[in-house]
């Protein structure tokens, strides 16, 4: 299997499953096939081995001349990331499937490895990841007791998930959560995400609005 830096481990992510079809890409059957999103004008169900999203033929495959295939979202990248990393990371690293919209993290001007899914059993492990989580709560006007029980109640299979990322070059391990539905409390703001930074990119941010390029494929585990 083709090793990735910015996700170390996609079978353990749940983002690769064993399977011996073929790959709609190369034709060869791999023993893996990824499970994640994919954001082109390509085959509504592509079944996609990671050699050739590692070597970028599959986001070429899946896109078109101006413009490849994703499979994570460029938007949220801090502008002190090089455009070198933005597209390892969109083009050529396997996405992860979120409950509503996926994000990479960032930290030290580069991406962050993605862990995979964390619950709070996870998450107590890695405090300042849970810390940071807390601090966007209480920031958008959430009260420490429903703040505390929301994060407690987040399960890596569950319909409240966090999903877990650690610098490569400081080891801080950070976080941000999804859910199937949107908490919240009357005159409160939705909590922020612990991201590293909300800037975009000025690299290969999306061409096009995502509506217009074609099939997305969305897998939830």
């Amino acid at each position: 299997m083709p090793e990735f830096r910015y996700h170390p481990d996609p079978v353990a992510t749940g983002s690769a499953v064993p399977d011996d079809v073929r790959c709609s890409v190369c034709g060869s059957s791999r023993g893996v096939r990824y499970t994640g999103p994919v954001y082109g004008v390509g085959a509504d169900e592509p079944a996609l081995c990671l050699h050739c999203i590692a070597s970028g033929e599959a986001s070429r495959a899946l896109g078109t001349a101006e413009i490849p295939a994703d499979f994570t979202d460029a938007a949220g990248a801090p502008g002190e990331v090089p455009r070198a990393v933005v597209e390892e990371v969109t083009r050529r690293t396997p996405g992860f499937a979120g409950w509503q919209q996926e994000r990479w993290l960032y930290h030290c001007a580069d991406a962050a490895a993605f862990l995979g899914p964390a619950g709070f059993t996870e998450l107590v492990d890695h405090p300042e990841a849970l810390d940071e989580l807390r601090r966007g709560f209480l920031g958008s006007g959430w009260p420490a007791d429903q703040t505390d029980a929301f994060l407690r109640a987040l399960d890596r299979d569950g319909a409240a998930t966090a999903y877990l990322f650690r610098c490569l070059h400081c080891g801080t391990h950070l976080a941000y959560w999804d859910t199937a539905d949107t908490p919240s409390r009357t005159g409160a703001a939705r909590p922020r995400a612990a991201t590293a930074a909300a800037a975009r990119a000025p690299g290969p941010q999306r061409d096009a609005p995502r509506e217009q390029r074609g099939p997305v494929r969305h897998a939830r585990r």
